[in-house]
């Protein structure tokens, strides 16, 4: 697990301001998910997470939060409703999810996450 300096420090390399704000953002968080999901986004771009929508499936169930701390793909349908948190969609994919998620980026979401007190989240990478 990286430490907060280390991903502090990798956050710093990143060449995209937007990233340093949301990975100075997510440390300010308490809880322990958000650690993860900074983590996962200051990772060097050849192992950049994305996710496509059949695992996304697989994995969650009716009415949870689901976290990609990186891209939704276009791969494969929803069959039920969920809140999904990413750091991208792809264009395929926000057509194919724009019936059955409701879709937020990350930042957006710490924003009004008081809204979604109680419901289960998840990390999906």
């Amino acid at each position: 697990m990286a430490s907060k300096t280390a991903i502090k420090k990798r956050a710093a390399n990143k060449e995209n301001p937007e990233t340093k704000k949301l990975v100075t953002l997510l440390q300010k968080q308490k809880d322990n998910i958000w650690h993860d999901v900074a983590k996962h986004i200051v990772r060097p771009k050849r192992r950049a997470v994305a996710v496509n929508i059949e695992k996304i499936n697989k994995i969650s169930k009716d009415s949870e939060i689901i976290i990609v701390p990186g891209k939704v793909m276009n791969k494969g349908s929803l069959n039920h409703n969920i809140v999904l948190i990413a750091l991208k969609y792809s264009q395929g994919a926000k057509d194919k999810l724009a019936k059955k998620a409701n879709m937020m980026s990350i930042q957006d979401f710490i924003e009004k996450r008081s809204a979604f007190k109680g419901i289960n989240m998840r990390i999906i990478t």
